[in-house]
């Protein structure tokens, strides 16, 4: 090879060695969900992610502090398990915590606390970040493993002219639960999207209020639904025939829960400002998600603290604990949230979206919550709901519980329609229970 020749397999070399770099280290979120995808499929065709339980355990040490370096106490720290098993410490009034009985292996570390965003160390370039690892060996204890939370920011709500509003309508739907309603369709531009599954739904009739008065306004609700929203009007208008404004949408951007939740936050601003007409309350507000969607419904309680209740139908109140149990064949997965789970990456290396959409772990400062859940629901699991329930109660925290014999995801049941009438009625229930008087 002549010295041509060697420039030019060094060149090679080294734009190889840079895209290598680029791939395993890249901040484009598609490149990293093909990239944990692929990871997944390499370890499952050489047996699976391995978790060292056969070993002594070891120890994570270190310390949690805010921005300006003072600590911050009561912080919770996790790691997970490639399987998602989480191992979990509090920081203590010097910000110091220990995570102990921790099996042998790589982890990245997380942590939380209400008034700060989630954090792990990580060092960043433009496009890249580096994550740091915490390495435990039998009976060792990595120490120094600090993290650093950044003050939460509330979202920037940004109500602009591009807002389009379609005359209004009547609709009524006959099953399982009969109602009627006005329903008034909006649109609006955010953030590079057309946001355009949003649609007002009122009592139909001139109806009155809640509290019988005829010129009153409605207590508001946020329903985010898992599909188009004129295909979920079995919920949105049962709901609106029964005294309350409804602001239903469907969100669009995919796993981008965090862009999500502002045009859902963007969309319920038009109406309380008035820029959707409506007899909406600007100050009574609840909020509904289910399956899925209860991770929109949770980040958004987590983005602002302006709901007076919210109502979770079938939700995800564990991302990790959802990862345990579609490893060991407990929970089904289907196309395509198999690829989504796929895509999210091994919790020990990637925790970071299960932990920041794992309401579980960020219980401070939430609402009331009512919690809904099919006991035979086969995608999104009881437990899920059931442990959540668990906690709310040890930490005193308002809630109420509803569990269904026989009814499975949605609004599918085997048993009779009695059931989703129960169900509808619950959740009317609990919302007037914690919504505030006019």
């Amino acid at each position: 090879m002549g010295k041509r020749g060697r420039w030019l397999f060094l060149l090679l070399a080294g734009l190889v060695l840079l895209g290598l770099v680029w791939l395993g280290y890249t901040t484009d979120p598609e490149v990293t969900a093909l990239r944990n995808v692929a990871h997944y499929k390499i370890v499952k065709a050489v047996g699976g992610p391995k978790v060292r339980t056969g070993e002594p355990p070891g120890a994570i040490a270190g310390a949690v502090r805010d921005a300006q370096g003072d600590p911050v106490s009561g912080a919770t720290v996790l790691v997970s398990s490639p399987l998602g098993h989480v191992y979990t410490a509090e920081s203590d009034p010097a910000g110091q915590y220990r995570i102990d009985s921790v099996p042998p292996g790589r982890y990245v570390p997380v942590a939380s606390q209400v008034g700060y965003e989630d954090a792990l160390k990580q060092t960043c370039l433009p496009g890249l970040c580096y994550k740091h690892v915490a390495n435990v060996r039998p009976r060792g204890e990595d120490q120094g493993v600090d993290l650093i939370l950044p003050l939460a920011e509330p979202p920037e709500i940004v109500l602009d002219d591009s807002l389009l509003v379609s005359p209004t309508v009547e609709v009524d739907v006959s099953a399982p639960i009969p109602g009627k309603a006005l329903r008034t369709s909006f649109g609006f531009q955010r953030a590079g999207l057309w946001v355009n599954d949003c649609h007002l739904y009122e009592p139909a009739g001139g109806a009155s209020s809640p509290a019988g008065d005829e010129a009153a306004p409605f207590p508001t609700l946020l329903l985010v639904l898992p599909g188009p929203v004129r295909t979920w009007e079995i919920v949105s208008v049962p709901f609106a025939s029964q005294g309350f404004s409804v602001v239903a949408c469907y969100p669009l951007r995919g796993i981008d829960i965090d862009e999500d939740a502002v045009d859902l936050l963007t969309a319920l601003e038009y109406v309380r400002q008035g820029r959707v007409p409506s007899r909406a309350d600007p100050e009574r507000l609840g909020l509904i998600g289910a399956s899925f969607t209860s991770l929109h419904g949770y980040r958004i309680l987590r983005l602002t603290h302006q709901f007076d209740a919210a109502l979770v139908l079938g939700g995800m109140a564990d991302g990790f604990r959802f990862r345990y149990d579609v490893e060991r064949g407990a929970t089904q997965t289907r196309p395509p949230f198999d690829q989504a789970i796929m895509a999210l990456g091994f919790p020990n290396n990637s925790p970071e979206l299960y932990f920041t959409y794992s309401i579980l772990y960020h219980l401070e400062a939430l609402p009331p919550l009512c919690l809904l859940h099919g006991k035979a629901d086969e995608l999104s699991p009881f437990t899920q709901s059931e442990q959540l329930a668990e906690v709310l109660e040890e930490r005193g925290l308002p809630h109420q519980f509803y569990g269904y014999e026989g009814l499975s995801h949605y609004f599918a049941t085997t048993a009779d329609a009695a059931t989703t009438q129960h169900m509808f009625q619950d959740s009317l229930d609990c919302l007037r229970r914690f919504l505030p008087e006019e």
